[in-house]
């Protein structure tokens, strides 16, 4: 049988759950005077309490999902707090949400005999590790709470700054709740997975790990998604029961919430990054590399000294990457007259998915391949794309986080005052 068949059927079977595990509504007042709109899927003795991401829920995948779910034996409640809250979805939306009221619909949402999971994804698992402190706080030896299934977390205080560590939320030290976190390859949150569980392993959470590759974030809610993504998201409800068996073979003696002392309150803000080039903080050197690109050439770049060069690190999967292309390649003939040079690094991929894209998306610029992903940690990236602006003496003078019209009048002004 072809995998396209078998993916096929995949997906049939999920929307046949979906269709048949819905059972109804739910509306659950909470002590502040709101009420949290629930849908819940299936029956069962241990149910798992959806949170959703910042960006909410778009509807038919997260029903089919919920739906593969329910087809395990789980019951499924997905909680609209987009919808109850009247807030729209976007990066500080779930900022706006009583930590306390979602801590009490986690009560609220305990199963009479068997144990409760929380599913959430991105800055919804902030959310989800700080209600779950909450709920210990409050009731310490009333809560069930059978672990968390975290698509790649977003446990960031604040969006990284250039030139600045990482500032991570409280929660992230102060959790000690079992924990099955799945991380897309495809990601730059890849890269610092390791700093991030030495964080939540100080307060004594036990972590299972499990890394999807040739996925990227949100690879299971995503409007826009790959057939490989799709075809692993039909495998979804055969991961997570995996994960929920794996969480409930823990020492599942009910935990007490970790003692605060010694961490500092954080503010969280899921504030958007900066719309133009920013200066960066110190006198500090690009952090030396030599890199090849697709036809062996090596790149040295101490050997620019004496130009100004915007640094460009990217990957073929991010899409705002792809979007400033063109127009990196525009800044470059702009400039051609000028001792400025664009280079491009590619972060952890194959030479030959780079070559076929570079077929299809050229580059009017060198783009150079850093498989290993070694100048992730030494250049401190922390999302795709991060570019760096060197002055003439390999200084790092500007950095920005996210893409850019690279050819706007406002930044050529800015490489201009370097020149």
């Amino acid at each position: 049988m072809g995998r396209s068949l078998v993916f096929l059927l995949l997906l049939l079977v999920n929307s046949l759950s979906a269709l048949h595990a819905e059972d109804k509504s739910l509306m659950l007042p909470v002590s502040s005077g709101s009420e949290i709109s629930l849908r819940t899927f299936g029956a069962g003795e241990d149910r798992v309490l959806w949170i959703p991401s910042e960006f909410g829920f778009g509807g038919e995948r997260e029903r089919m999902l919920a739906g593969g779910l329910a087809a395990k034996g789980l019951e499924v409640w997905i909680a609209d707090l987009h919808g109850s809250y009247f807030l729209p979805p976007g990066r500080n939306s779930l900022t706006e949400i009583p930590t306390d009221d979602i801590a009490e619909l986690l009560h609220l949402a305990q199963p009479e005999n068997g144990r409760l999971y929380i599913l959430s994804t991105g800055r919804g698992a902030a959310l989800a590790l700080m209600a779950a402190r909450e709920a210990q706080l409050a009731q310490p030896e009333g809560l069930s709470l059978g672990g968390l299934i975290l698509f790649h977390p977003n446990l960031h205080a604040k969006p990284p700054q250039p030139g600045q560590p990482a500032e991570y939320l409280p929660v992230a030290r102060l959790s000690n709740l079992p924990i099955f976190l799945i991380q897309p390859g495809s990601s730059a949150k890849r890269w610092h997975l390791k700093e991030l569980i030495d964080l939540l392993q100080q307060g004594g959470s036990d972590l299972f790990t499990r890394v999807i590759a040739n996925v990227s974030d949100g690879f299971h809610l995503r409007p826009d998604f790959t057939e490989h993504e799709q075809q692993v998201s039909a495998q979804l409800p055969d991961l997570l029961d995996q994960a929920i068996h794996l969480l409930n073979g823990i020492n599942q003696q009910r935990r007490m919430a970790v003692e605060a002392s010694g961490v500092a309150e954080t503010e969280w803000s899921g504030n958007a990054f900066k719309e133009s080039l920013q200066p960066y903080p110190g006198e500090q050197f690009a952090p030396p590399f030599v890199l090849e690109d697709l036809q062996g050439n090596s790149y040295d770049l101490a050997e620019y000294r004496g130009k100004v060069v915007l640094l460009n690190f990217w990957a073929t999967w991010c899409p705002p990457c792809v979007k400033e292309i063109p127009s990196l390649g525009r800044l470059q003939e702009r400039l051609a007259d000028e001792p400025f040079v664009v280079l491009s690094v590619d972060i952890g991929e194959e030479p030959e998915a780079v070559a076929a894209f570079l077929q299809k998306i050229p580059a009017q610029f060198p783009v150079l391949l850093d498989q290993a992903g070694d100048t992730v940690q030494s250049w401190n990236i922390r999302a795709f794309p991060t570019t760096f602006l060197l002055d003439k003496t390999g200084k790092i003078r500007y950095a920005y986080f996210g893409a850019l019209e690279w050819d706007d009048d406002g930044v050529v002004e800015t490489i201009r005052q370097l020149l």
